[in-house]
């Protein structure tokens, strides 16, 4: 079985990704991204609908759907990338702000952030409501 090339899109990112080898190794990342494409995410077999996110009934579990792993049945999806429609929580977000009387960051800003400056802000708006200022 000779190997093969495709053009895909990062399943993360969306980053069009040129003349990658078929098969995949498990260690195959998004070369914008870093993000594995090995992964359930990027898989023609993903379906978020069903309760194991996979259609293909003799795969294994796997619990990390964006993490690498070792299924047998993976299929690249070339057209994986979902972009994510955030409308309902961004009108949440401004309900809350405005109930409490903030203002909300710039809506580029909020898609950059990260997990942990997330954590971060929190942490630090409970240490102000708690006068634990440094």
């Amino acid at each position: 079985m000779g190997s093969r090339s495709i053009d895909m899109q990062c399943w993360k990112c969306g980053a069009e990704l040129k003349h990658l080898l078929l098969p995949f190794s498990r260690y195959e990342e998004c070369s914008v991204c870093k993000a594995d494409l090995h992964a359930c995410l990027a898989c023609l077999h993903y379906a978020p609908n069903l309760s194991d996110a996979c259609e293909e009934d003799r795969a294994d579990f796997i619990l990390d759907k964006d993490k690498a792993n070792f299924c047998d049945y993976f299929r690249v999806n070339t057209k994986a990338y979902q972009k994510q429609e955030n409308t309902a929580t961004s009108e949440a977000r401004s309900k809350l702000a405005a109930l409490f009387g903030e203002e909300l960051p710039e809506a580029d800003e909020t898609a950059e952030q990260s997990p942990q400056s997330d954590a971060d802000r929190a942490l630090a708006e409970l240490k102000r409501l708690f006068g634990d200022e440094e």
